[in-house]
C-alpha cells in the first residue's frame, strides 16, 4: 500500500481533525527517520505529552498509521516501524529455480553506476523537475551464473548522489537496504506494471527486436509517498509465469 503523500499545509489547517494532523506529523517524522527501525517509537503517553494532546488522540493517529502499513504493534514490545520485504517480489512473475528445480533468490551484480542527464519521461515518474539530473544503474540478476534478469534503474541525483562515487563491488545483493545504509533513503512501497515488449535490446539477456521480452516497470516510494526509484526489469519469456488464486 502506498501511503497518501503528506501535504504539509494540512498540519496548520484547523478544519482537519486533530488526530489526522498528528498522524501526518508522525508520518513526516517516520519519513525523516526520526526513530531507529529496530527500536519502538515513543509510547502513546510520551507522544501525547510532546504534542500536547490526549492519549486517545495519539492512539487514533497511531492506529491509522498501523492500518496504512507504516507501523506495526508487537505485543509486549511496543510499536515499531514496519519494513516491507521486497527480496522475493520477482518470484511472483519469474520461474527462478536452480538445477534441482528448487526456488532460488537470484544474485544481483551492478554493472554500471553513473550520473546522467534528465529524462523527461523518467523525471515525470519520479516527480522531479524537468532539469533535475539522475543517477542511473544497470544491474543483472543471476542464477548459477546465468543472467535471468537485466535491470535499468533511475534515481533522483539529489537523493542518491553518494552512489555515483562508489566502486561497483561495494553494492550489496539487495539494493533497498543498501540505499538506506548509504543514502538514508527508505523504500516503503512499490507499484509494478507487467508487460511484454518486442522493442528490447539487451546484451546481458542476448535479446534484440523483434524477440519478445517480459518487462516489469516499478516505481518505489518512501514513507511520505514520494517516488524515489524507477526501475525496468527485463526477462525472457521462458522464465515467466503467471499465477493467481481466486476464492
Amino acid at each position: 500500500m502506498t501511503p497518501t503523500p503528506i501535504p504539509t499545509q494540512v498540519l496548520e489547517d484547523l478544519a482537519v481533525p486533530r488526530y489526522e494532523r498528528i498522524r501526518i506529523a508522525i508520518q513526516n517524522r517516520l519519513a525523516q527517520q526520526a526513530w531507529e527501525a529496530d527500536q519502538p517509537i515513543p509510547t502513546e503517553q510520551t507522544l501525547a505529552r510532546e504534542y500536547g494532546v490526549s492519549v486517545g488522540t495519539i492512539r487514533k493517529a497511531v492506529e491509522r498509521l498501523v492500518a496504512d502499513g507504516l507501523l506495526v504493534k508487537r505485543q509486549g514490545s511496543g510499536t515499531f516501524i514496519k519494513r516491507p520485504d521486497f527480496s522475493h517480489s520477482l518470484l511472483r512473475f519469474f520461474r527462478l529455480r536452480d538445477v534441482q528445480g528448487k526456488p532460488v533468490l537470484p544474485a544481483g551484480v551492478v554493472k554500471l553506476v553513473t550520473r546522467t542527464a534528465p529524462d523527461a519521461a523518467i523525471n515525470e515518474r519520479l516527480r522531479q523537475a524537468a532539469d533535475a539530473p539522475l543517477i542511473h544503474l544497470q544491474r543483472i540478476r543471476l542464477v548459477e551464473d546465468t543472467v535471468i534478469l537485466s535491470e535499468r534503474i533511475w534515481l533522483p541525483e539529489a537523493l542518491f548522489s553518494p552512489l555515483a562515487a562508489l566502486p561497483l563491488a561495494d553494492f550489496g545483493n539487495l539494493l533497498y537496504p543498501f540505499y538506506e545504509k548509504t543514502c538514508g533513503q527508505v523504500v516503503f512501497s512499490v507499484e509494478e506494471t507487467l508487460s511484454v515488449t518486442s522493442d528490447c535490446t539487451d546484451a546481458y539477456l542476448g535479446v534484440q527486436p523483434p524477440e519478445p521480452a517480459v518487462c516489469i516497470q516499478r516505481v518505489a516510494h518512501n514513507m511520505a509517498g514520494q517516488p524515489i526509484e524507477y526501475r525496468e526489469s527485463y526477462g525472457l519469456p521462458q522464465h515467466f509465469r503467471y499465477q493467481v488464486k481466486i476464492h
